[in-house]
């Protein structure tokens, strides 16, 4: 009889289970993966999610393309809320995270605790590796930001292998590079590689992820409730587990 009751409970909880669907920036994958899928267990709704780079992410939005949710950095929003991509009060903040720098398990672990640790470290590298500004936030930020306040721009990029998606610590594991940088977030979950740290406090721009309900979703009420989740204790505690700060 017991067995009976809990099958009848499945089949109604699958009966009105949705799937949400959402539009995401890598730099949140690993902990969005773990969190949404506690969600899913708990409520029974099916979660499907594309991880990109903020720059391809904003094409995909401005090209049509829309999901129940969108998660991308807070820089973006005032666009997104302007062109009426989003619901309005549906943002949730779930999360900030700055840059480290990777190299290969086993090798010597590179100084990077100063600036001028970290332009000795650049100069003696003999391959670097980000992500293409035009299409990751760290890189833009690294291209744009660390390297002209290095006065290290020209000499760095003429040895640099500029990332187009996912990890650019994949570079380093596979001796393509010696040292990446990226978000912190982004370098933890790739194998073969050790995290050496985080850029001095005064080069970073901590970049703070949200998400939020597009307008047009096919399930805005579970959508909310997906963003609810990820921005609740128990939601934030996988964040900060993957090497996020509260936003």
């Amino acid at each position: 009889m017991r067995w009976i009751l809990t099958a009848a409970s499945m089949l109604a909880l699958n009966a009105h289970s949705a799937e949400i669907t959402v539009m995401s920036a890598g730099a949140v994958k690993a902990p969005f993966m773990d969190a949404s899928a506690q969600w899913s267990k708990d409520t029974g709704h099916k979660v499907s999610a594309t991880f990109d780079p903020a720059g391809p992410l904003r094409q995909k939005i401005a090209s049509g393309m829309r999901g129940d949710i969108v998660i991308i950095p807070i820089e973006s929003f005032a666009a997104l809320e302007k062109d009426g991509v989003i619901v309005a009060g549906s943002r949730r903040d779930l999360g900030a995270v700055s840059m480290g720098a990777a190299v290969k398990e086993g090798a010597p672990v590179p100084d990077i605790s100063s600036v001028e640790a970290l332009k000795v470290t650049l100069r003696n590298a003999k391959s670097v590796t980000y992500m293409d500004p035009e299409r990751g936030t760290s890189g833009k930020h690294f291209d744009a930001t660390v390297l002209p306040r290095l006065g290290m721009r020209d000499e760095v990029r003429a040895k640099t292998k500029l990332g187009q998606g996912g990890s650019v610590a994949e570079f380093v594991a596979s001796g393509e590079a010696e040292i990446a940088f990226q978000n912190v977030t982004e370098l933890l979950p790739v194998k073969g590689v050790k995290v050496v740290g985080l850029l001095p406090a005064e080069l970073q721009s901590p970049i703070v992820y949200a998400g939020a309900v597009m307008n047009g979703a096919k399930n805005p009420g579970e959508a909310q409730q997906l963003l609810d989740y990820l921005a609740s204790p128990a939601g934030r505690r996988v964040f900060l587990d993957k090497g996020f700060a509260a936003p």
